[in-house]
């Protein structure tokens, strides 16, 4: 599949991988990025400078690119097996997701995408392994939180996930006292990152979406925009919550809209075969995940809480802000929302992680 998509693609340098190269150079000549907001990208970026100082083309990213793919398939292998304990169960389900080429195609572009989508399978593949919490394990966990929010800014949602993973693998007879004593420091620690995400300049503006009603991120859906302007900062989340409470028909439409385009995945704009498969690729996954359903319980809460709490989150900026032109918001959730589906297969009950 990788060698199918270097053949039709070989490195993909247009598209947004423009904006990483010139902000590469940027930061090889000026020492600093031209906006905060590339701060969240900074590992492709630090991979593509590094290139550019060598001299190296940019092969070299593209082959951590494969690596990384590589070693997150090997864990998505192991986390179905661990999931279903079925070794074919596991063996189909890695086919399907190596199937998934619009997936797997991100590895020869130039785009966070692909080192994102990679990570964050391998940390989770990780964060399963954990059997107590020590020093070290503790220091692995936050060094991953830091790649993956250095590499996309969404990487701030794998902390709360996290936290809840945490809690109720090991302290589930303690997790509503853990929850709430820990809670409102938490939830002002994650709305302080969110903030300085938000601020960081560029691209990051969630009052253009509601101006001329996007859906789709960079496609206005109305020619004369709306005039709103709101008391604070339009990128702060204050501002978000006056379009929110003073806005709020606007809001329920276009958030109704962009929920739908976000699990409809089919674009109008996509051939009609490419639209069947995507489809039925993710259709089938949502009737395995109903079916797989009461395999849900107390035994797998840990696991279960941290893919919600990711879904939630992806799905709850997409409503509030808009979705991606080639549904990549939704593939970064791709390997989780199969291990939701093995879930139908399971024949016995979940290996936990001491017997695995």
């Amino acid at each position: 599949m990788q060698g199918l998509a270097i053949y039709q693609f070989g490195i993909v340098t247009t598209l947004e991988a423009t904006k990483y190269i010139d902000q590469a150079n940027q930061l090889l000549q000026h020492g600093r990025y031209e906006t905060g907001n590339f701060l969240f990208y900074s590992t492709e970026i630090l991979l593509i400078a590094a290139c550019q100082k060598l001299q190296i083309g940019y092969w070299p990213v593209v082959a951590v690119h494969l690596l990384l793919n590589a070693i997150a398939t090997v864990c998505f292998y192991r986390l179905v097996k661990q999931f279903t304990g079925r070794s074919t169960v596991a063996f189909w389900f890695t086919l399907a997701f190596i199937g998934m080429f619009y997936y797997q195609l991100y590895t020869t572009y130039l785009f966070t995408e692909s080192p994102y989508f990679s990570l964050l399978l391998i940390f989770f593949y990780g964060l399963m392994q954990v059997r107590k919490l020590t020093t070290l394990t503790v220091l692995g966990m936050v060094t991953g939180l830091a790649v993956l929010y250095f590499t996309r800014p969404v990487g701030l949602f794998v902390i709360p996930a996290t936290f809840l993973f945490i809690v109720f693998r090991f302290y589930p007879t303690k997790s509503k006292l853990i929850i709430s004593t820990a809670g409102v420091t938490g939830v002002g620690f994650f709305y302080l990152l969110l903030n300085k995400s938000l601020n960081s300049g560029g691209e990051l503006n969630f009052l253009l979406p509601y101006l001329d009603e996007r859906i789709i991120c960079g496609v206005p859906t109305i020619t004369t925009p709306h005039q709103i302007s709101v008391p604070v900062e339009q990128d702060s989340v204050e501002g978000l919550f006056y379009i929110i409470t003073h806005h709020w028909r606007l809001f329920a439409t276009l958030s109704l809209k962009r929920l739908l385009a976000f699990f409809g995945v089919v674009r109008s704009w996509y051939s009609l075969p490419h639209n069947i498969f995507i489809a039925v690729y993710f259709y089938s996954m949502y009737v395995l995940i109903f079916i797989g359903s009461r395999r849900w319980n107390r035994e797998r809460l840990p696991q279960l809480l941290f893919i919600g709490c990711l879904l939630f989150l992806t799905a709850l900026t997409t409503a509030v802000s808009c979705d991606e032109w080639h549904n990549r918001f939704i593939l970064a959730l791709l390997p989780f929302l199969l291990l939701l589906s093995s879930l139908a297969f399971v024949s016995k009950p979940l290996k936990t992680v001491a017997d695995a």
